[in-house]
């Protein structure tokens, strides 16, 4: 008995040893095959100018409509053919921001289909009959098709091209257009409702905001559904509400000395670039789109206008608005309560707004699944490797065949059986807390305080000590061409893809606001987390270049402290540690340029001081706190400044900080405690906001995913009733 149990236990042993070397080796062979995958190109190998159909659209709107061409252009079918020689090869290619390319392409043929030559005009058909429109129509590729911006482009082109071709197949996956438009229109009425619904993802990026507005204004002009068309300029509305409630109105001049009016549009952002954020004059993307609103002829001539860009994306909203339907009305107008809230300059206000989800926020919403409305809204947000979201981000690639795509290409590494069918994909994640995790753009609450001299915008404790991609936490405007921020560098200067060293954040600072007050703590990292290429220790700066105020004192940098004047504002910066301005020789030096000089130089005037850094060991903070003219000189500012209490615990992280906050009469003592908590005078603070709170909607506060939103101020309103399909200008 004693050996036919030997036996059987050594059979026993032999099957597990058989059994555990098995899951071994398919893993092993999972992970050799996985491997084994590599990256489609993300960009042509050989340069391709590809922009000929946003010149296209532009000549062709100047000589019918406008009566005249650029010196030396004419629209022979041998020069437009040659212009969209690298357009068509771009968008063959399937390379990335394919997409872009293809909405001006989309205009040219609906807009200018009957002037162009013959030959143009089918190639242009093949070109959009071969083109792939979504994730799962199947074909490799290296397109981002799910960030915001993306997501209505593809869509819209997919929408209008099966309108225009409905009984011609589409190559990509054998369907007609009739079917691609059905499958569009699912994205879009998704997208649509999302936006209403939650806010812009991408809250208040001034360089991703034009990539809506073109396809929206496409969608606007030449689709046939009107009831869907009516929600979409409910949406446009409400991101031109996003910019007027957000823009600062400054009185300037313009580079010739002439007065003029800018709408200064740099805000708290979910994704933002270093020249985005240095100025209004350097990152402002939108400022053709409210000029060509609010003041055309007053800038008509100006130098760089609207009315001579060829922008592909401002050209198809331009001759969207200034076109008529059949009736002769214009396809679109922007309410006049908006173009009031625009020029709103007067007393101080504070402005409240929710926008967008948390990732934990995604299951309870019905939108944590493998439905184009629900993979719409995780992808959007990019939060792909959170552990509430990677197991389905996993499974959604796999489905479609992604691995291929560049930007996708690492989540081949752990495309591994036993991670996914035991459900082990969030725990890694939670455990190991990956890098990534920090691309994921959650719900911000942001708070703007404008007034005639300045503006400062925040996003209240937005994700404190996780890492940071592209999020512009805070933001403070002086004029058209003077911001100021802060951030906590993730990389060297030399280092590119985001965060960089003046782009997000290494690690996202606990930020809170009153007024005209920002308190702001970072914890800089000690060693680099899972999957982040490198952290700078002990270092955080503020963007504050000297050249272009009116007057700077430097004489406290040792004591942590900084003042400036420009217009009628002033600002002062308060820290922890001793300030020091980086020499320029060394942010400029061959090979280790700072990106700040090659994005972002305002008018190549950042030649001497503006990188100003704090060093030292644990916590750093940030105060900001901003005054103008019409309250004290600039001496009684510094003056008043200095004798404010100041207190830093740096065991609790817990600075105190009393002032006379701006419109007050007595001492306010505000007090923010890292990850914790911000008081006003021994008050908790609300960081958490509806989706609209200010003096521009119905009752001051707007619900998140309240089913209307009511705009009212000056006399004028907006009604938008989604559910209903209701856009009601004026009573």
């Amino acid at each position: 008995m004693k050996k036919q149990s030997s036996k059987i236990g050594k059979k026993i042993f032999l099957i597990i040893v058989l059994i555990f070397g098995a899951f071994l080796l398919s893993i092993g062979i999972q992970f050799l095959v996985n491997n084994s995958i590599e990256a489609m190109p993300q960009r042509p190998a050989e340069s391709l100018d590809s922009g000929g159909s946003d010149r296209l659209i532009y000549y062709y709107d100047q000589s019918i409509n406008h009566g005249s061409l650029p010196e030396g252009i004419e629209l022979t079918e041998t020069f437009v053919n040659s212009q969209l020689e690298g357009t068509f090869a771009y968008i063959n290619g399937r390379y990335d921001v394919s997409d872009f390319r293809m909405n001006s392409l989309v205009r040219l043929l609906l807009g200018y289909g009957e002037y162009l030559p013959a030959s143009t005009r089918e190639e242009i058909k093949e070109v959009m009959l071969g083109f792939k429109y979504w994730m799962d129509q199947g074909g490799a590729d290296s397109m981002c098709y799910w960030s915001e911006n993306h997501q209505i482009l593809f869509s819209t082109e997919e929408y209008l091209v099966g309108q225009t071709f409905p009984d011609d197949t589409f190559t990509v996956d054998g369907k007609s257009g009739a079917e691609h438009q059905e499958m569009a229109k699912v994205r879009i009425n998704a997208w649509m409702e999302q936006r209403f619904q939650y806010g812009f993802t991408e809250w208040y990026s001034n360089n991703y905001y034009p990539e809506d507005i073109a396809p929206m204004a496409n969608f606007i002009q030449f689709a046939n559904d009107a009831l869907m068309v009516n929600r979409m300029k409910m949406v446009l509305d409400l991101l031109f509400y996003d910019l007027a409630s957000q823009s600062y109105r400054y009185e300037g001049k313009d580079p010739s000395d002439e007065e003029r009016i800018y709408y200064v549009n740099l805000s708290s952002s979910g994704r933002m670039y270093s020249d985005n954020r240095v100025s209004d004059d350097t990152g402002n993307r939108l400022r053709p789109y409210v000029d060509y609103i609010m003041q055309p002829e007053e800038t008509r001539g100006f130098a760089n206008s609207w009315a001579t860009s060829t922008n592909g994306f401002f050209n198809c909203f331009k001759q969207m608005m200034e076109a008529k339907d059949n009736e002769n009305n214009p396809y679109y107008e922007v309410p006049a309560v908006i173009k009031m809230i625009f020029d709103d300059p007067a007393e101080a206000k504070i402005i409240r707004s929710s926008q967008s989800l948390d990732t934990e926020e995604l299951e309870t919403e019905g939108l944590l699944g493998q439905a184009d409305p629900q993979i719409m809204m995780q992808f959007d947000m990019e939060a792909f490797t959170n552990p509430a979201t990677i197991a389905n981000t996993m499974e959604y690639i796999a489905k479609n065949k992604m691995f291929s795509n560049d930007f996708l290409n690492d989540f081949k590494l752990i495309n591994l059986w036993p991670l996914r069918a035991f459900g082990l994909l969030g725990t890694v994640s939670h455990t190991l807390k990956p890098s990534t995790n920090g691309v994921a753009i959650e719900r911000s609450n942001v708070y703007t305080y404008k007034t005639d001299s300045y503006s400062m915008h925040n996003a209240q404790a937005y994700q404190p000590g996780e890492y940071a991609d592209q999020q512009a936490i805070s933001q403070i405007n002086l004029t058209n061409y003077l911001s100021i921020f802060t951030t906590q560098p993730a990389k060297i200067p030399r280092r590119s893809g985001t965060p960089t060293y003046w782009t997000g954040n290494g690690r996202q600072p606990y930020s809170v606001q009153e007024k005209n007050v920002q308190l702001t703590i970072y914890l800089p990292p000690e060693k680099p987390g899972f999957m982040e290429p490198m952290v700078v220790k002990e270092t955080t700066h503020v963007f504050f270049p000297v050249e272009l105020f009116t007057e700077v004192d430097e004489s406290h940098l040792e004591e942590g402290m900084i003042f400036g004047k420009a217009g009628n504002a002033y600002i002062a910066v308060l820290t922890r540690y001793p300030l020091a301005f980086v020499p320029f020789d060394v942010s400029n030096t061959e090979g280790d340029r700072d990106d700040m000089l090659v994005r972002g130089s305002v008018k190549n005037v950042l030649s001497e001081k503006y990188d100003l850094i704090q060093e030292g060991s644990g916590t750093h903070y940030f105060v900001c706190e901003c005054s103008d003219s019409s309250q004290e000189t600039f001496s009684e500012f510094i003056t008043r400044i200095r004798a404010n209490s100041c207190n830093f615990d740096p065991d609790a992280g817990k600075i105190s900080y009393s002032t006379i906050l701006n419109g007050d009469v007595t001492l306010s003592q505000l007090e923010a405690t890292y990850d914790t908590s911000f008081e006003k005078n021994g008050t908790l603070v609300d960081l958490d906001y509806e989706r609209f709170e200010s003096p521009y909607v119905k009752g001051g506060t707007i619900l998140r995913k309240a089913n209307s939103i009511v705009f009212v101020f000056g006399g004028e309103s907006l009604t938008l009733n989604y559910l209903e399909n209701q856009r009601l200008i004026g009573d």
